[in-house]
């Protein structure tokens, strides 16, 4: 922890302050140093980095600012904290004197050039505060520390960087003693950014007089350069997902049609200007998210390194269809491309916002396919911090960052995220811990009620039902089962948590709402089939297998998607459950628009925002059914009364066309495997699995 002398301290002059003090050591053993930053912060000691991770600290609600400035107005009291970390430095001191280095950059903290979701800056001075402790030796910030310009002149986390070595005058200025942020100092939970892979990128050719490069896939990071231009040539890059039919990069979906607050476009660009000498640059305190970008000035070399957080992929998955594939490869692209801070995100350029509607979908698929238990940790207690400690309203985006959604796709996250956690990984603790907020959430969703229907959220705000295509099914209906299915969910935690009493007024609840959906979006006795709508029902238990029959023949006979992203992602889940597995098969074969190798087929290396283009094409909220190729089509389902893969029941759902397929999965046991094969004679299946795991179905 930090010393309790330590003051904040840093500037508001510059983008990219470096704080620096100079201090000695007798002892270089059980050598720590515990630090944080606002915005980023990267340190150093005698030149070399303390970690290797990128954009810390993980980005929180960090601090109350005017919620009003918001495109969606708030007054919601919400709970902040700051993560720190704490590094062993002992093998960069020196016995005798060292150096400590702080640079900072605004990142999330101070942020007024993106105006996508109205003004959401926290602070306009860079601050931080440290500790280094070494044998008995202890030093902290004090304000004796002194700040200079650095080479970077301008970080915009979402437009860019400017770097130019010539600009730095190495003049030196007092730091300031800084106020601190009304907050909770926190020991740092979650996943850290690293640079994941590189990759060397193709040049294509040259347009405008600008070089255009292609990666080959949609990816997120930066690309570092390697130059001997002249002292003052400028090299710019831009970045982009698609190219024009002229062969130029177009912004389009990545921003370029949002309007900055200087009034320019939003597009991710970064500069270098040499100095005469064979330099390597490359940002440091943002990421772009693109598969082209285009090269102004003379380079010599343009590498790629993929950034995201160090969430390995864990899980595996072969089948002979390249509709199944794509979608799993694709997602796994969208997904980790939006990980950034323990942060998952709608889209790695543009937005770059916590949703909790896109968040609640894409987790159980992320926890099944990545070793991401402490980013959903971290991503949970941000979701708590984002609840209203008054009259209990979930944000549609945690951290908080604005932006619209709904009570039931998006707020609902406060429930289906921690239980998705906690039958993933077993941990019971998480719901001790969001019992009580799961019930605030539940006790505000009352008071939006209309005859048993959710029909309102915060006024001036949205409430959506679902998302990204026309029509879309009603939203009090989508809503209000989402009130029902979290009330079922709600029956089960109350006794694992010790507060079983409390299961008979959620059944109770659930029921005044279950009459209300059927009273009011039945005809005949009958739910809707088109556009998806008839999955809800199914899903929250008010229809089974006749409704899901007529919801399979429906799209049979569509034979492509016409559903949004909330809608899809239980979509595949019914078909599965009830027997459709050629229906998905199917809607996975085609080509048409509004499906996944449409997408494909046009250039397609992550999931689209919407079917047929248009926006973000790395968006991962149309991939929470490849859950469902493991769950369903491998056939590896937890029993409904456990967690933490102690207990399975092997039951796969086998497509008529596809002649086999197998994956496995991590679980806190070890690894299950699943194969099967189609033959003359039957099913041939294979399982592998830890030991200490009940196995049913085989």
């Amino acid at each position: 922890m930090f010393h309790p002398a330590a003051k904040w301290v840093g500037t508001d002059r510059v983008d990219v302050p470096v704080i620096r003090r100079r201090f000695c050591v007798n002892t270089t053993e059980n050598a720590t140093l515990t630090i944080t930053g606002l915005g980023y912060f990267e340190a150093r000691i005698n030149g070399t980095p303390v970690t290797d991770a990128w954009f810390l600290p993980f980005v929180t609600d960090y601090e109350p600012r005017d919620l009003s400035k918001l495109q969606y107005p708030l007054f919601d009291k919400t709970t902040h904290r700051v993560y720190y970390h704490t590094f062993d430095v002992a093998a960069l001191l020196c016995e005798g004197e060292n150096e400590l280095t702080i640079a900072l950059a605004p990142g999330f903290y101070r942020q007024h050039e993106k105006q996508e979701e109205g003004e959401c800056s926290f602070g306009e001075c860079l601050k931080t505060i440290y500790t280094l402790t070494a044998g008995d030796c202890t030093v902290f910030s004090d304000g004796s520390e002194i700040w200079q310009e650095s080479e970077i002149r301008y970080a915009n986390l979402f437009y860019g960087e400017v770097i130019d070595p010539a600009a730095v005058t190495g003049e030196q200025y007092p730091v300031e003693i800084a106020n601190a942020p009304e907050t909770t100092l926190c020991p740092a939970i979650g996943t850290p950014d690293r640079v994941i892979r590189t990759v060397i990128p193709k040049k294509l050719h040259t347009a405008d007089e600008r070089t255009v490069w292609d990666v080959g896939e949609n990816i997120s990071g930066v690309v570092r350069v390697t130059t001997h231009a002249s002292a003052g040539e400028r090299i710019t890059l831009r970045f982009a997902e698609n190219l024009s039919p002229e062969g130029k990069l177009d912004f389009h979906t990545t921003g370029g049609h949002c309007t900055s607050a200087n009034g320019k476009p939003q597009i991710m660009e970064d500069t270098f200007v040499a100095d005469g000498t064979d330099r390597v640059f490359a940002p440091t305190f943002v990421w772009h998210a693109f598969r082209y970008f285009d090269v102004a000035g003379e380079i010599d070399t343009a590498e790629v390194l993929v950034i995201h957080s160090d969430t390995p992929v864990t899980a595996t998955f072969e089948v002979p269809h390249e509709g199944l594939t794509f979608f799993r490869d694709a997602f796994l692209r969208a997904q980790l491309n939006n990980m950034h801070g323990s942060l998952p995100s709608d889209c790695p350029h543009r937005e770059r916002l916590g949703y909790t509607g896109d968040g609640q979908v894409c987790a159980p698929a992320a926890m099944l396919s990545l070793d991401a238990k402490a980013f959903y940790e971290k991503w949970i207690i941000d979701i708590l911090d984002c609840q209203d400690t008054v009259g209990g309203h979930v944000q549609h985006t945690a951290p908080l960052m604005g932006g619209g959604g709904g009570p039931g796709g998006w707020g609902c996250a406060i429930v289906l995220v921690p239980w998705a956690y906690y039958r993933q990984y077993g941990d019971i603790a998480m719901l001790h811990r969001c019992f009580e907020p799961m019930c605030r959430w539940m006790d505000y969703l009352d008071t939006r009620m209309e005859n048993g229907l959710i029909t309102r959220e915060e006024e001036g705000g949205w409430c959506l039902g679902d998302w990204a295509v026309q029509p879309l099914p009603p939203a009090a209906y989508v809503n209000t089962c989402y009130y029902i299915q979290c009330m079922r969910l709600l029956e089960k935690i109350a006794p694992l948590v010790g507060q079983a009493e409390k299961a008979a007024d959620f059944a109770a609840r659930r029921a005044v709402a279950e009459e209300a959906v059927r009273r009011e979006f039945t005809v005949d006795d009958e739910f809707p089939v088109e556009y998806g709508g008839g999955v809800f029902a199914v899903w929250c238990g008010l229809a089974g297998r006749e409704l899901a029959d007529k919801t399979a023949a429906y799209y049979d006979a569509l034979g492509h998607f016409d559903t949004g992203f909330l809608t899809t992602d239980l979509l595949f889940e019914v078909l599965f459950e009830y027997d459709h597995a050629d229906t998905v098969l199917s809607l996975l074969t085609s080509e048409e628009a509004g499906s996944y190798l449409y997408q494909k087929r046009r250039g397609g290396t992550a999931l689209w925002e919407h079917w047929t283009g248009g926006y973000s094409h790395d968006h991962p909220m149309y991939g929470g059914g490849v859950r469902t190729l493991f769950t369903h089509l491998l056939g590896m389902k937890q029993h409904p009364d456990a967690a933490g893969w102690t207990h399975v029941i092997i039951d796969p759902k086998v497509p008529q066309d596809l002649p086999w397929a197998k994956g496995s999965i991590e679980t806190p046991l070890g690894t299950l495997a699943v194969a099967w094969e189609q033959t003359e004679y039957g099913l041939n299946l294979t399982v592998d699995a830890p030991e200490g795991m009940l196995v049913e179905g085989v």
